[in-house]
């Protein structure tokens, strides 16, 4: 009994509770100093762009200051890979153990970088650099304890993303339905403790500083009337097909960029991207930056319907492009930023004609967002949760449902992919270009005190698509005890591009393996015989 409690407190409570708060309070305040200069950044990016605009004299300045900032990040870039592209997308890439990273390095850079975004315009959010950096804090507070590495990084994303957008539950969810897209006890605890000692030190330096935590401040919705309910359901419909096309616009920008375009130098396509923002945020400010400010201004009933159009299909094509080409940035506020457009364009139709009272224009940019975010990231749950949290949709929240299940429905049901896993995919296939993968067959015999004693096989983060084939159970083991026993031998089946590394993985969590047990490592479909215990 004292044993099994002394593995419960090695096991589960110190990586559940210890290392998760820290994880999460480091985090917190490392994204409090990000927002913080990121706001400074976007404000005086802001400025400049307004400066130019009422002074076009002075546009061949603002072209040679991008040049600078798109020269800079290039190089920042080329030096420190990890900070490419989208946050999101190659964190879950680190969290599933797909890919590898410098943890230290990650947060040094992906906060510089992101700030070389921000001050030119490119369209990208800081919630995808905030979970990033929140995984990097998690990977530096394990990097001595490799079991626990992916619970506690996925804690520290978790608490990185509700963080940057003031929405706890949200940042819960992100663990189960985008980052591991399973639920266990482990991920739940991990999380949960994460995101609390996060969002506690956030809210906490906001209210010291005097800056705003939540990630809008929107007045209180009216309570759409059941009779207007079917407005909620072709709006989800629209903003259904409007993510189908996004997504299979990513995809074909995505292969422009890295196949047709592979000749093109990398710092060419990055000071492109720079060039061309200067250009477009000369011409409309509305068309740059992350669309915080376009959200703001269509949930006050701003928006003209042909304008709407216009900066949908500009700020899309930048962002796709700004993206694919591994411009440091993420893509969720410029996700609600697309979905508040959608949304505002229905709420105008709908108003015009007479069909839906004016007071319930904000209720369908609420939809919109929730709807295209929910449809294009494959994530229903996380989108009525943030719709709750942060979009004041509580009392909207049956007629959110309905537009977020039309627009996820019309995504299932036409087969399109979601662009984050197309993301992860691409990175993996980017980290194992040129090897050579080995499927190996391997029996591990469970230490008493290793960190898969009574857990469940499922509850798990075993190493990318490792799956256990059979349990043969310690004859001295009780029979009727629940999850994997000390003594108990594994049959595990997997590919592996870096075995070394694999089974280093593996003995991180089932314990430390005889000196012999590459002598039942095996590869094909060979039978196999489970040694004696």
């Amino acid at each position: 009994m004292q044993t099994n409690r002394l593995t419960y407190v090695k096991n589960i409570l110190i990586p559940c509770l210890v290392f998760s708060t820290a994880s999460g309070a480091g985090t917190g305040l490392l994204i409090f100093l990000f927002k913080w200069a990121a706001s400074a950044v976007i404000g005086l990016s802001s400025t400049v762009y307004d400066t130019v605009h009422e002074h076009p004299a002075y546009l061949p300045l603002l072209l040679l200051g991008a040049l600078v900032l798109g020269l800079t990040a290039a190089f920042v870039l080329r030096k420190v890979p990890d900070c490419r592209g989208g946050g999101i997308p190659t964190s879950i890439a680190i969290l599933r153990g797909l890919t590898t990273f410098h943890w230290l390095k990650s947060i040094v850079f992906v906060f510089g970088s992101a700030m070389l975004t921000y001050l030119c315009g490119v369209p990208l959010g800081n919630e995808g650099p905030s979970v990033q950096m929140g995984t990097a804090v998690g990977r530096g507070i394990v990097r001595k304890h490799p079991a626990w590495n992916r619970y506690i990084m996925t804690g520290g994303a978790c608490a990185g993303f509700a963080a940057a957008t003031g929405s706890p539950l949200t940042g819960i969810l992100f663990a189960f339905e985008e980052a591991h897209r399973r639920f266990t006890p482990m991920i739940v605890l991990t999380s949960a403790t994460a995101v609390i000692a996060g969002s506690t030190v956030m809210k906490l330096l906001c209210s010291l500083a005097d800056m705003e935590y939540a990630l809008f401040a929107f007045p209180a919705l009216a309570e759409l009337p059941l009779p207007y309910f079917w407005t909620a359901a072709v709006a989800g419909l629209i903003v259904g097909f409007a993510a189908a096309i996004f997504t299979m616009a990513y995809r074909r920008i995505r292969h422009l960029v890295k196949n047709t375009l592979a000749g093109v130098p990398f710092t060419v396509k990055i000071v492109s991207i720079f060039l061309l923002t200067a250009c477009i945020g000369f011409i409309s400010g509305e068309c740059v930056g992350s669309g915080h400010h376009l959200v703001d201004e269509l949930m006050e009933g701003h928006g003209v319907w042909y304008l709407l159009i216009v900066w949908f299909l500009v700020r899309a094509a930048l962002l796709l492009f700004a993206n694919n080409a591994d411009v440091t940035g993420g893509l969720f506020v410029p996700t609600l930023a697309f979905g508040a457009i959608l949304g505002g364009l229905c709420g105008d139709i709908l108003t015009e004609t007479g069909i839906l009272p004016a007071e319930y224009y904000s209720v369908m940019v609420v939809i919109g967002i929730a709807s295209f975010l929910g449809a294009s990231s494959r994530t229903p749950f996380m989108a009525l949760a943030f719709a709750a949290e942060a979009l004041c949709g509580l009392s909207n929240l049956l007629p959110i449902t309905i537009g977020v299940t039309a627009a996820y429905l019309v995504v299932e049901t036409l087969g399109i992919p979601e662009f984050t896993e197309i993301v992860v995919e691409s990175k993996a296939e980017a980290e194992h270009a040129g090897k050579t993968a080995k499927v190996i067959n391997l029996y591990l015999h469970v230490a008493p005190d290793s960190f898969v004693v009574g857990k469940e096989i499922r509850d798990i983060l075993w190493p990318p698509t490792c799956t256990v084939l059979s349990v043969h159970r310690n004859s001295d083991a009780v029979h009727h005890v629940s999850g994997i026993c000390g003594g108990d031998i594994l049959h595990v089946h997997y590919q592996t591009y870096n075995a070394p590394a694999t089974f280093a993985a593996l003995e991180a969590l089932v314990g430390k393996q005889h000196e012999n047990v590459h002598a039942r490592v095996h590869t094909g479909d060979e039978h196999h015989h489970v040694p004696e215990v």
